[in-house]
Formats: structure tokens, C-alpha cells, sequence
């Protein structure tokens, strides 16, 4: 027992020793080395570099890896000296080397484990070309000392990044390597590393393409550096992405005198279609790289050969070869059954952007019958020119959707195509566009094709089209359009020049845009407008070359055209016919220099134009018409002036937000002239009118004519867009209009007043009226407010009974036919009602004066100032003869009576009224005129 304590007891000691010496001896050795690593480290980086190593920490320890011995360096940065602020070109946040513990006392250690964490390393060119990077003098030959091997079991990276850019060549790349666990050996003079990496690819950047953005992957990796060559080699070395595997083959070779560095590399494998071409295409096309679900996959083969240095490229090219299944065409609901791409990318024998080709061997989508099929190359980035041949067969529903066409209208019908284009492409980002003269040859056609446009003009049908490609200035030839508009067939000729230098963006001062078309429609029908809905917004729509080429169409510069339609069926009672008219545009002004067509009513039309045509639609169209009759039935005019309106209130600009939806600032100028005129009861001939029509009104200018034996003229303004109705205000002149066809018109309209056969004179008379037309364009005369001043000439009464029976009294040969002076008279007409205040109205029987309203149809009141002697006892023949003479002399009357006559239930009823009465209702009455006029804001001022 005693001698089992005697062991423990020595046990004990042998412990407490070594344990007293895992805690000295690497106290001792920070002591009496730390200063001797950080020298032997400093001498050697500054025997092999120029540029600066920064303060690094130095710790030992037994206990980590016992009984080896572990030498950990901190902080370990390495600066380029140039410049006031240098920058960090390799940095390590800690580097552990392990090595023997009895290796301290000899002259060679063996390091058999190396770890190294937060690994930075950075190089730039920058736009000079002048590099800064990890510069490290090699020796002029292999240290032929060490001919043994040196073996390292095991190396281990965690966290490191690796970072360059040049910004003389434009590109870059950036790896994090997350872990790696390597093994080395060197024999003689070669290095040898093989193990596995667990990292991602930040990017490859080449210009303003990023690519392989956060590309995760793990590598196998085999590589022999042989120090007597200055070569790296790898070999059976593999990459595995996305969980395919990709080979990695070749060498680098470091060239004498700082020339560069010489490649031989071949990066060969497979991977997802979708991904890869995600990573591949620049952000501007990353949506041709479909959704997630393609099935399919790209077999890629990457070389990159020559010599390379910072202002050198080396040459490199890859073949790649797309096979895939179930491809959704973007954006659109397009799904191609199969996709076969070919083709091989190739820097040139410069190695440079001039010299780089873009081949397409293959491009075929397929979709059921449905095929299209693409070759050509792409030559010259600087200067891009493009040749390439298009062959095909889809329907067209395929096709507008494929070409993103508003509504994917298209919905039947077949369209066959094969194109050959040899063209630079001149857009505006291309600084240096190719000489080449753009070059296309081919055909379009399409067969019964079926669509529904977006606009309430309906349903095409019958669609079939030849359209064809000639080399010889660009041009597109239409040779035959021809289909169905809501059943009215319509058929187009033409051709279009420069139509393809338009596309590819070329100046249009250098190259305008020529076209030349014939249209011919049978009818178009705008006799149902429908009312504008409030729609919400489309969605922005990616711009393609479709729309180039539609807007080569609409908005080329030079464009000439002769458009005929048999019919054109209006919202009114009158249409037009046999309608033809040329216009011409250059830039955005478009010119009607002819307009020829007839009304189906017996009219005729000639009229000029012009308007404003860009992206935003219409802009500021006007025309100047013409229309001439023998017989015009004025109602329908102006049923065919508001349809003329109402056609451009249903148009709608295309598409800018920013802009009105309707029309707001056309203009018509309309003058109508007509041998003779029908309006309800007024007719007439010689008549002309001038009208101006815009926003929604119709300016009357000037309107006159021959009626009712005088002359009519007028001016005023009419309201044509009201739902309800169509308010006009106009004022109206008549010169010598004889009374008796006056008051026929009145008979015919069923007014209540004295009859034709009762008046014989003549009126002169200025008048304005409000009123409003129905939809029939004729006047209520319950809507009608009217205010006249006339002077009336001659005028006779005959056989009016209302004064028969109030001067019963008196014979009836005296009071059968009456005989006025020269009268001036005011009128005021509204709610049916007239007022007339201060009528004179002396005659052959006695000296008149009247005042009173007279409502249509119903009572009437009429305060009379008259001379009852000249009634009884006046001289009538000579009264007569004086009045018919013109005598300058009056009758002023002897003693004045006061009379009120008025109607009621059609009956006429006279009393006498005494002065005071008598004033103090003709007062009232006054008041009235005043109050009405003042109410009405009529403006007496503009009769004379």
C-alpha cells in the first residue's frame, strides 16, 4: 500500500513538471523568439518585396496541438506603398502553422498543419493601366539546396475573399472562399496542392455585365505550381454547381519582365438552363431566361487562351449548345414545347471588342405546328453589324403575343415569314456605328387572319396580307392587304422606304422615312358612339421592335397616302359618300391637301387639313370644309355639323398619362352655300353660312339668305356636346320681311297670333334669341327667350276680329281694313309670354298708343291710350290717303281715353279706366320690362 502511494506521489510530480512546462515553455519562447520570428519574417518579405508589412502579433502554444507546437501570427496586412492613402493588398486576420516541438533545435522545421482565417486579397488596375497587386520578386533560378520533399498533411482556409478590377479593361471578379482543406507537398521544385473548396462566385464582371451574381458552389481541386517555369497546372480538378458538375483544365504561365501572364484554360460541363442563362444575360435581358420550371439544360465549353496583363485580353471563346422543354416565353403566356439553341461566342483574333463574333447556328422554338427558326452572327461590339436569316410558320395568335401586341388580339389565322437581314445596329448607345448600308430581302404573308381591335371600332376579319422585303432602299412593299372591318371589307397598297434604317435607330435627317400608301374602305360606321369609361391604367409595356416598326409606320417622317371610302355613317340624318382625300406628312405635321366626298342628302364636300401627328396621338387637328347644295334642309345640317363633333368626342389619345384623354383643341371651319333652304317653316334661297367648331361649340359667323320676300342675317353661338339638348344664343337682322309670309310661317307652327291673310307690311328688325334645340334641331318655344326691335313699315290689318269686336260701335267699312304709320315697336318673348311696352301704333281711325303681355295661346292684357272723337268723327278717307302718302303730318289726337282690353277664354273684353289707374298699371307694366330684361341680362345695345 505504502509503495502504490510512492507512484501516485511521483505520479504527481511528473504532471505538475509537465504541466509547469506546457505553461513556460511557450512564455519562454514568446520571450526569448517572438523577437526573432517577427526579424526572420520581416527580413525574408523584405528579401522578395517592396511593398510594406504592417505591425503582425506573435504567439506560441504547446497545450493546442501537444505534442507539437503551434506559432499563431495576428493581424498580418500588407500595404502597396505608393500614394498617401496605401491600400491593403493581403491581409490574414490570424495564420497558425504547427510544426514539431524538437524541430526548435535544428535547422529545417517541418510544418504539418497550416490554418489561416479572414483572408483578404486585392488587386487594381486602374484606367492607365498601372497595376496594384501582391508583387513578389521570384529568384533568377530554382534553390537547388532543398532537393527533398516537404510534406504539409494539412491546410485549412476559412473565410476568405478574394477581390480584382481593372478599370483599363473593364472587368473584374470577386470569390469568397467560405472553407477549404487542402494537403501539400513539395517535391524538388514543384508544389503540389489537391483538397476540396466550399465558396460562391460574388461576380465576373466584363464591362456593364455582371455575372454569375452570389453563384454558390464546391470544387475538387488538383494543382502543381513548378517554381523552375513560374507555371501553375490544373488537372482532373471539378467544380460542382448547382448539382452538375463543370471541369476546370490548364495552366498559367508567368512570363519574364513583368509581359504578363500566359493562359491555357477550359472550363467544360453542363448546368440548368434557367440558371445559367440567368447568369449569363445581362440585366436588361435576364426575363429571356424564363421562369424556374424550364426543363433543359446548356452544355457549355469554355476556352481561354493567349497572354494576358492588365492592358492585355487573352483570346477566349465558349460553345454552348440549349436544349429545353416547356419554355415560357416572358411576360407573355407563350410556352414553346421545345427550344434548340446553338452557338459559340469568340473574342477574335485581336482579342478584342472589334473582333468579337456572336454565332448563332441554331435557334429553333417550336410549339406544336408552330415553328420559327433563327441563324446569323453578330460581329464587331464597337461597331455591331448584324446578318442573319428568320424562317417560319406561327399563328397569329402566337405571334401578338410573342411580340406583345396591346391585348394579344390576334386570335386566328396564320402568318408565314423568311427574312434575311444584314444591318449595323445604330442605336444611340452605340458610339461608332458600322458604315454598312442596312440590307434586308423577304416576305410576310398572312392568311385569314381574325382580330379584335382594342377600340370600339369592332372586328377585323378575313385578314390577308403580302407584304414584302425589298433590298433596294429598305423598302416595304405592301402589295395587298385586304380584309373585313365590322363586315365592310377594306383593301391597302403601298410601299415604305428607309423603313429598316428607322428601326435600327438611324437619323431620321440622314435617312426620312418614305411612305406611300392606297387605302380603300367600304364603310366605316360612326353612327353609334360609345360613351368613354373610366378605365384604370394599363400596365407600363416593355418597348420592342415591333413598335419600332409600327412607328416607323405611323410617325416616319415623309409619308403620302390617298384613302377612299364608299360611306361613312354619321350619329345624324345625313351621311357621307364617295368620300377621297390625300394627305401628306413630314416630321409631325401631317397636311390634307385634298378632301373630295358627298352627303347622302345631296351635297357636296371639298375641304383641306392639317394636324399634329407623334406618340401622344392627334394633336391639334384642323379642316377647312366646304359644302354646297342645290336644296339644303338646314335641320340636317346641323344634324351633320354635331355628328361631325360627336366623331372626334369619341376619340381618345393613345396612351400618355400626362396628356387630356379627349380632344380639346381641333377646329373646323365650315362654310355651307345652298340654292335654296328648308328650315320647318322658314324657307328660303341664296343661302350661306360660315361656322367655326371647336371645343364642343359651333360659332356661328356669319349666316344669311333670301326669305320671306326680305334678307335674313345672322350670328350667335350653339352648344353641341350637352346630352340634353343643343343651347344656342343667336342674333338675327331681318330687312324687308313681308309681314303676311311672316305670319304664314306662324300659322304653320301653330302660333297663336293674328293669321296670314289678317296683315299686309313690311319689317325691318334686329333681334337676339336664346333658346334650345331638341334633338330634331328645331326650337321649343317654350325654351325660347327672345328681345327684338323692329320698325315696321305699311302694315294693314284686315278682318281681325278682336278689333271688330271691341269697336263695335263703329261702322264696320271703317274698322274691316286698318291702315298704320310707320311704327317702332320692342318686344321682349320668354316663358311664351311677349311683353310690349310704348307701342304707337296711329292708324286711319285714331291715335293709338299700347302697352301690355300677351302670353300664347292663353290671356291677354292690353292697356290702350286712345282718342274716341277721332274714332266717332274723324275724316277716314283722308286719314287714308294721308297715311298712304306718307304724310309727314300725325294724328296727335283730341281728348285721350283710357281702355283695358284683354282675352280671357278666348274672348275678347274692353273697359274704360280712369287716368290715375291707367298710369299706375302702365308704371307696373314698365316695371316689369325692366326687371325681366335685367333678369334675362339682355343687351339692348346691339340693335340699331
Amino acid at each position: 500500500m505504502a509503495r502504490f502511494a510512492h507512484w501516485i506521489k511521483l505520479g504527481l510530480v511528473v504532471a505538475g513538471v509537465l504541466l509547469l512546462l506546457g505553461l513556460l515553455i511557450p512564455l519562454l519562447l514568446t520571450t526569448v523568439y517572438k523577437t526573432r520570428v517577427i526579424q526572420a519574417v520581416r527580413e525574408e518579405f523584405a528579401s522578395h518585396s517592396e511593398q510594406r508589412l504592417a505591425d503582425f502579433g506573435v504567439n506560441f502554444s504547446l497545450i493546442s496541438h501537444f505534442p507539437n507546437l503551434a506559432v499563431q501570427l495576428s493581424n498580418i496586412s500588407i500595404h502597396d506603398n505608393r500614394g498617401p492613402n496605401p491600400m491593403e493588398i493581403v491581409g490574414i486576420d490570424q495564420a497558425n502553422l504547427v510544426i514539431g516541438t524538437a524541430d526548435l533545435f535544428r535547422d529545417n522545421q517541418t510544418v504539418r498543419k497550416i490554418f489561416l482565417k479572414g483572408v483578404r486579397y486585392h488587386q487594381r488596375v486602374d484606367s492607365t493601366g498601372r497595376k496594384t497587386g501582391f508583387a513578389w520578386k521570384g529568384e533568377g533560378r530554382a534553390d537547388t539546396s532543398h532537393q527533398h520533399s516537404v510534406a504539409i498533411p494539412e491546410i485549412r482556409i476559412e473565410n476568405a475573399s478574394i477581390l480584382i478590377e481593372n478599370q483599363y479593361k473593364k472587368n473584374g471578379f470577386a470569390m469568397t472562399i467560405r472553407e477549404a482543406d487542402l494537403t501539400g507537398q513539395l517535391r524538388q521544385s514543384k508544389l503540389h496542392l489537391r483538397g476540396q473548396l466550399d465558396g460562391a462566385v460574388d461576380y465576373i464582371q466584363n464591362r456593364n455585365l455582371k455575372l454569375f451574381q452570389t453563384q454558390w458552389f464546391t470544387a475538387d481541386v488538383q494543382y502543381v505550381y513548378d517554381q523552375l517555369t513560374k507555371t501553375g497546372t490544373f488537372s482532373r480538378s471539378r467544380l460542382l454547381v448547382n448539382g452538375l458538375p463543370v471541369k476546370l483544365a490548364g495552366s498559367h504561365r508567368k512570363l519574364p519582365e513583368k509581359t504578363g501572364t500566359e493562359l491555357k484554360l477550359n472550363l467544360s460541363g453542363t448546368q440548368p438552363a434557367h440558371d445559367f442563362l440567368k447568369a449569363m444575360l445581362p440585366d436588361s435581358l435576364k426575363r429571356y431566361a424564363g421562369d424556374s420550371a424550364l426543363k433543359g439544360d446548356v452544355v457549355f465549353d469554355f476556352r481561354m487562351e493567349g497572354v494576358t496583363s492588365p492592358t492585355v485580353r487573352p483570346h477566349n471563346w465558349i460553345d454552348f449548345r440549349l436544349q429545353a422543354q416547356n419554355y415560357h416565353w416572358p411576360k407573355t403566356p407563350v410556352v414553346f414545347q421545345t427550344v434548340a439553341v446553338r452557338g459559340n461566342w469568340n473574342n477574335g483574333d485581336r482579342n478584342s471588342r472589334e473582333t468579337t463574333t456572336l454565332t448563332l447556328d441554331q435557334f429553333r422554338l417550336q410549339s406544336g405546328e408552330d415553328t420559327l427558326t433563327v441563324r446569323g452572327k453578330l460581329n464587331n461590339l464597337v461597331s455591331p453589324v448584324i446578318d442573319a436569316t428568320m424562317q417560319g410558320n406561327l399563328s397569329l395568335l402566337q405571334l401578338a403575343q410573342l411580340m406583345n401586341w396591346p391585348g394579344d388580339s390576334l386570335y386566328r389565322g396564320t402568318a408565314a415569314i423568311d427574312l434575311a437581314v444584314r444591318s449595323p445596329l445604330l442605336f444611340s448607345n452605340v458610339p461608332q456605328p458600322s458604315p454598312i448600308e442596312p440590307y434586308w430581302k423577304g416576305s410576310l404573308r398572312i392568311n385569314d387572319g381574325c382580330l379584335i381591335l382594342p377600340k370600339p371600332s369592332g372586328r377585323c376579319t378575313a385578314l390577308n396580307a403580302d407584304i414584302q422585303f425589298i433590298p433596294e432602299n429598305n423598302q416595304l412593299k405592301i402589295r395587298e392587304v385586304v380584309g373585313k372591318l365590322d363586315g365592310q371589307a377594306f383593301r391597302i397598297n403601298g410601299d415604305v422606304t428607309n423603313l429598316l434604317r428607322y428601326v435600327l435607330g438611324a437619323s431620321q435627317t440622314t435617312y426620312p422615312v418614305r411612305t406611300k400608301l392606297a387605302a380603300h374602305w367600304q364603310e366605316l360606321d360612326f353612327s353609334k358612339p360609345k360613351p368613354s369609361q373610366n378605365r384604370p391604367a394599363p400596365p407600363e409595356k416593355r418597348p420592342s421592335a415591333t413598335d419600332s416598326l409600327v412607328a416607323g409606320l405611323l410617325f416616319g417622317t415623309e409619308y403620302s397616302a390617298v384613302v377612299q371610302i364608299d360611306r361613312i355613317r354619321l350619329p345624324s340624318q345625313e351621311d357621307l359618300s364617295d368620300l377621297s382625300f390625300r394627305f401628306q406628312k413630314k416630321g409631325e405635321q401631317v397636311r390634307v391637301t385634298q378632301l373630295l366626298c358627298r352627303t347622302t342628302l345631296g351635297g357636296k364636300i371639298a375641304g383641306l387639313g392639317h394636324f399634329q401627328l407623334n406618340q401622344d396621338g392627334i394633336q391639334e387637328p384642323y379642316a377647312a370644309l366646304q359644302l354646297s347644295y342645290e336644296r339644303l334642309n338646314l335641320q340636317r345640317l346641323v344634324s351633320l355639323l354635331a355628328g361631325l363633333n360627336s366623331m372626334q368626342a369619341t376619340y381618345n389619345r393613345p396612351t400618355s398619362r400626362k396628356q387630356k384623354t379627349g380632344l380639346s383643341d381641333y377646329r373646323f371651319d365650315v362654310e355651307v352655300k345652298a340654292h335654296k333652304l328648308d328650315y320647318q317653316t322658314l324657307r328660303g334661297n341664296d343661302f350661306g353660312l360660315k361656322t367655326v367648331i371647336r371645343d364642343q361649340t359651333a360659332r356661328l359667323e356669319r349666316l344669311t339668305m333670301n326669305a320671306f320676300g326680305g334678307r335674313l342675317g345672322a350670328h350667335g353661338v350653339m352648344t353641341l356636346g350637352d346630352p340634353d339638348g343643343f343651347p344656342a344664343r343667336l342674333n338675327l337682322t331681318l330687312q324687308r320681311m313681308d309681314l303676311y309670309q311672316l305670319f304664314r310661317a306662324a300659322e304653320e307652327m301653330n302660333i297663336d297670333v293674328l293669321k296670314s291673310e289678317n296683315i299686309r307690311g313690311r319689317v325691318d328688325c334686329s333681334m337676339m334669341v336664346r333658346t334650345e334645340l331638341n334633338n330634331d334641331f328645331l326650337p321649343d318655344i317654350k325654351k325660347v327667350t327672345a328681345y327684338s326691335k323692329a320698325s315696321i313699315r305699311e302694315m294693314e290689318l284686315i278682318e281681325v276680329q278682336p278689333i271688330q269686336q271691341a269697336l263695335r260701335f263703329l261702322p264696320k267699312s271703317k274698322t274691316s281694313h286698318i291702315y298704320f304709320e310707320d311704327v317702332d315697336a320692342r318686344f321682349l318673348l320668354h316663358n311664351n309670354r311677349i311683353l310690349m311696352p310704348d307701342l304707337n301704333l296711329s292708324s286711319n281711325l285714331s291715335y293709338l298708343h299700347l302697352n301690355g303681355d300677351y302670353t300664347l295661346n292663353e290671356k291677354a292684357a292690353f292697356l290702350v291710350e286712345i282718342s274716341l272723337t277721332d274714332l266717332l268723327f274723324g275724316n277716314n278717307k283722308r286719314r287714308i290717303r294721308q297715311i298712304q302718302e306718307a304724310d309727314s303730318t300725325r294724328m296727335t289726337g283730341g281728348l285721350k281715353n283710357h281702355l283695358l282690353l284683354h282675352r280671357d277664354l278666348g274672348k275678347y273684353r274692353m273697359k274704360l279706366f280712369g287716368r290715375r289707374d291707367f298710369e299706375a298699371h302702365k308704371e307696373s307694366l314698365h316695371s316689369e320690362w325692366r326687371a325681366e330684361l335685367s333678369r334675362q341680362r339682355i343687351d339692348t345695345t346691339f340693335v340699331r
